[in-house]
């Protein structure tokens, strides 16, 4: 044997062992590519989703008539810090004029505005397909991150089944109900309002809180 042949096995082991390792160190570099990509998008979406429900929490709260002082500014504060669309933007200065009216005007105005008399409105879905689509792999990002997706999902689920519930007493309010039948539709009817506007600020306050712990 040649002085130099050990030095060649090691060189043809290396040589064997780096082409094993190459699809893996490959794989996992695409892998942590597609998981920075995957989780900008999702922020992204989610972002969207929170001016929306924020938007829709509102329009809700108005049909209950719940409508009150720490709710507008709970809402004025996260549009001042956290909107990207425009018309939540633009919504700003009304909610400053809002607040700038008594506990009893905010009153008379959620009074007039709520589904008493029949004002009512159909809520809606709001579906986030980008993280829908990579739920399955959510065990790739780090656990804070994932359990946080996970507890936001919960909720959005949570939202659609007020949302079906919702619809189901819209529905009623228009067929051939009378005294009654008709007063606990509509109390219901305005019951899942509230209930969504809670469950859509909890939703907000998590996505805020999961940009935060993102960035």
């Amino acid at each position: 044997m040649s002085p130099d042949t050990p030095e060649k096995i090691a060189f043809l082991f290396l040589g064997w062992l780096l082409g094993m390792l190459s699809p893996i160190v490959v794989d996992a570099i695409k892998r942590r590519r597609e998981n920075t990509l995957g989780r900008s998008a999702i922020l992204a979406e989610l972002a969207e989703l929170a001016d929306i429900l924020a938007t829709a929490a509102y329009g809700a709260k108005m049909h209950a008539g719940t409508v009150d002082r720490s709710f507008l500014e709970w809402l004025k504060t996260y549009s001042e810090q956290h909107a990207t669309i425009q018309s939540l933007q633009e919504f700003i200065p009304r909610l400053r004029t809002q607040l700038s009216w008594s506990d009893a005007d905010l009153q008379k105005i959620a009074s007039h505005m709520s589904a008493d008399d029949g004002k009512g409105s159909m809520l809606q879905h709001y579906p986030i397909p980008l993280l829908d689509a990579r739920v399955s792999a959510l065990w790739t990002f780090d656990t804070s991150f994932q359990r946080q997706l996970l507890a936001i999902r919960r909720n959005v689920a949570l939202l659609d089944d007020i949302v079906d519930r919702s619809r189901k007493y819209f529905d009623l309010t228009f067929s051939k109900l009378e005294g009654e039948n008709y007063r606990l539709v509509t109390e219901n009817l305005v019951q899942t309002y509230s209930l969504y506007a809670s469950r859509a600020v909890q939703v907000v306050d998590q996505i805020v809180q999961l940009k935060s712990i993102a960035s």
